[in-house]
């Protein structure tokens, strides 16, 4: 005899237009699936999208309910399971499909159990850019067949009678799944099962945070919760962890006026000539980080100047602080870690920086907080950090001069901070300098010609 099973998706703004829905696409393909005795559940929260009268305009279809309950997926899913028929619930994220091969391997394990109130999850592949989600996704399903802790990306399903047994999910922000779980370990752990065949959930949240980050991120919060820090506490964390984009880069540029900018190699080049120059190294620096959440923190002019210059390349300006560099940095550091990760500090003379040493230089800042590039002439090109360290931005250092890398080095070591440190690099602030990256190829001989128009 089958068994019948209701599935439960909660939904929120999972459509941002008509014209943009991979939703329906994923729920059609579910109803492929259903016998004459399955239902499907779409329980919207509130979407402020066009995901309501998506699910109003799916529900036609004679095995769909689409509902509405309080935003919260414990709430959604609680809600669905209020009007479900089915003897088994199956709770799909909106983001996870069910191949055939899980629903057939699930509904064995179903009819093999029937009679008993059993309860479990499937194994998940992660679907995304990130080299790292199959090991993500191995040690998700290794670590949940041991012990027997589910998470919502993995499809969690129950007899129906078990989940009124057991109350439903409990009604807090965070760790919903977790705390099921828990619970019906200690009511029956014997009749959990894995199912082998996986479901297919999305990666956007690790290719979007970053897989390490991600990762971490969930671990800590698994284990502040494990230590009993409240659910509510945990949830306002991760709202602020998920609110920070991963990456900054600020980039500190003077106006390419003559007689303002690269004034060193003037007896080389002319003013003129220099102004030009700094032209291309901003507007070649700025195209490099193309992508990159960028910000130009300017010196000089005013911003219809800056608007020309720049000539519509997606970066946001800042105008630079009063002060010496370091309280200057000091600022743009401060202000980025409102909202980013990771802040990267880069000057735009940094002609031997690639995209690569940017990787580079992110990674090593997770690791230890500060991470830097120190430049051929004693001071430094690029620096990465996670936290504000305010020893290194201090008047003490002596800014412009060839001692900065080895007096911020010092002031690491006062405070008893660790930094990373990677290969020096060219920075151009004299004519030794301006040959011997033409003669590498750091800047190409026709440079003049790169941007168009000269600086007037």
């Amino acid at each position: 005899m089958e068994c019948s099973v209701s599935i439960v998706v909660p939904v929120f703004n999972e459509v941002p237009d008509p014209h943009h829905d991979e939703f329906s696409p994923r729920i059609q393909a579910l109803c492929q699936l259903l016998r004459p005795c399955d239902e499907l559940i779409l329980v919207d929260g509130g979407s402020t999208d066009a995901s309501l009268p998506t699910l109003q305009r799916l529900s036609e279809h004679s095995q769909i309910t689409a509902i509405q309950a309080p935003k919260g997926r414990a709430r959604q899913m609680n809600a669905g399971a209020t009007v479900a028929r089915g003897e088994i619930l199956l709770f799909l994220h909106a983001d996870t499909a069910l191949p055939f091969a899980a629903w057939h391997s699930a509904l064995k394990a179903w009819h093999c159990h029937q009679g008993q109130p059993l309860w479990g999850r499937f194994d998940v592949r992660i679907q995304g850019k990130s080299r790292w989600l199959p090991v993500v996704a191995c040690f998700m399903n290794f670590r949940s067949r041991l012990s027997k802790i589910a998470t919502g990306d993995q499809a969690f399903f129950i007899d129906s009678k078990l989940f009124k047994q057991v109350g439903g999910f409990p009604e807090q922000p965070l760790m919903e799944d977790v705390e099921m779980c828990k619970r019906l370990k200690r009511l029956a752990a014997q009749q959990f099962v894995a199912v082998r065949d996986p479901v297919e959930t999305s990666g956007r949240r690790w290719d979007t945070q970053g897989a390490w980050r991600t990762i971490v991120l969930m671990w800590r919060f698994r284990f502040l919760y494990w230590r009993g820090v409240p659910a509510a506490e945990l949830a306002r964390q991760y709202a602020d962890a998920r609110q920070k984009q991963a990456l900054t880069v600020a980039v500190f540029a003077k106006y390419p006026a003559p007689g303002r900018v690269k004034t060193r190699l003037q007896p080389l080049l002319g003013a003129q000539r220099c102004a030009e120059f700094a032209r291309y190294l901003l507007l070649s620096t700025l195209d490099k980080l193309h992508g990159v959440p960028t910000v130009v923190w300017t010196d000089g002019a005013d911003p219809a100047q800056w608007d020309d210059l720049l000539q519509g390349r997606e970066v946001t300006r800042c105008v630079q602080p009063q002060g010496h560099l370091g309280q200057r940095m000091q600022a743009a550091v401060e202000t980025h870690l409102k909202h980013s990760e990771v802040v990267v500090l880069l000057g735009p003379d940094a002609v031997q920086f690639t995209r690569s040493h940017l990787n580079t230089l992110v990674k090593k800042a997770r690791r230890t907080g500060l991470a830097f590039v120190p430049a051929l002439d004693g001071g430094y090109v690029a620096l990465a950090c996670t936290r504000c360290e305010p020893a290194i931005f201090s008047g003490q250092i002596n800014w412009g001069s060839s001692s900065v890398a080895m007096q911020t080095r010092q002031a690491l070591a006062t405070c008893n901070s660790r930094a990373q440190w990677l290969p020096a690099q060219i920075d151009i602030d004299e004519p030794a300098d301006y040959a011997k990256a033409l003669e590498q190829g750091h800047i190409p001989a026709n440079w003049a010609e790169r941007y168009g128009r000269p600086v007037v």
